[in-house]
């Protein structure tokens, strides 16, 4: 029981860590247009999956799943979704805007917490609303300083978050999911890949861009491996406390490797979250524990 405790936090471990360094790999491939980083991340992400499914003989889930209208047109969805937060995620990465993204997924759980409630009627304790006050305290901060919605700050946890909403409703695996996403997405990825290569700025070939564009299919698919095995071995209320290792270390891989400035209304706007981060998470063990 111990050694596969200690296996899943390893995994986990291994998997929020991977998330956390993301902004390191992509500033590799900055020099590459970012639409054309995620066109190449949708189909290196389709192969790698369609070669890991049939592998793992799960391929015929696949075709049932795409067979079904309701289905499929809700994975049509997930999959707009999806790759909508990778694009603005690379976009603001290669354009210096890390910290957003920390912030933005430091407030991701609190706004799934609202769609439960908006959307599944679940219900919010006290912590959570005040939690909520909170994360929208920290958005009107950014407004007031930036004279501007800090969209992603908002677009990167609305993206993901209602994602996580739409999926926990249709129920599919994980993988047979995100291959059904990215089939759907494929065709407009290749178009427009296709259409850079005619016009002389495509970025793939036998060259290190090229096969870190290929990787960022791999680092996809990684960490999503990873993390479904740690789900087996341990409980929700560990991961969910370990999620935060990610933008934690985007917060200080910008900061300390990339030399972007934590303004003070940053500062207040983190500190903000990280409170009603931390007293969600007191409740949550209160109750664990009452």
């Amino acid at each position: 029981m111990e050694e596969n405790r200690t296996k899943g936090l390893m995994l986990a471990l291994a998997t929020f860590v991977m998330w956390g360094v993301f902004p390191i790999f992509f500033k590799l491939i900055k020099d590459v247009d970012a639409v054309q980083i995620l066109a190449h991340r949708v189909v290196w992400s389709f192969l790698l999956l369609l070669v890991f499914l049939c592998f793992t003989h799960r391929l015929k889930n696949v075709a049932r799943l795409l067979s079904t209208p309701k289905i499929a047109l809700t994975l049509l969805c997930t999959g707009l979704l999806i790759s909508t937060n990778w694009g603005i995620y690379i976009y603001a990465v290669n354009s210096d805007q890390i910290l957003a993204t920390s912030l933005g997924y430091f407030i991701n759980p609190l706004f799934s917490v609202l769609l439960g409630a908006l959307f599944l009627r679940e219900r919010l304790s006290a912590a959570a609303k005040l939690s909520l006050l909170l994360a929208f305290a920290a958005i009107g901060v950014q407004i007031y300083a930036l004279g501007r919605l800090p969209i992603i700050s908002l677009v990167l946890p609305l993206s993901f978050a209602f994602y996580g909403l739409i999926r926990k409703k249709v129920k599919v695996p994980s993988f047979e999911g995100l291959f059904c996403e990215t089939t759907l997405m494929l065709l407009p990825a290749l178009a427009f890949l296709i259409y850079c290569a005619l016009k002389g700025s495509g970025a793939f070939g036998f060259s290190t861009s090229g096969a870190l564009l290929f990787a960022s299919g791999l680092i996809t698919i990684l960490p999503l491996l990873t993390f479904a095995v740690s789900t087996q071995y341990l409980p929700l209320s560990t991961i969910g406390f370990m999620q935060y290792i990610s933008p934690s270390m985007s917060m200080l891989i910008a900061v300390f490797i990339y030399g972007e400035e934590l303004e003070t209304y940053k500062i207040l706007s983190f500190s903000l979250i990280w409170f009603g981060l931390a007293v969600v998470g007191l409740d949550g063990l209160r109750r664990k524990n009452g």
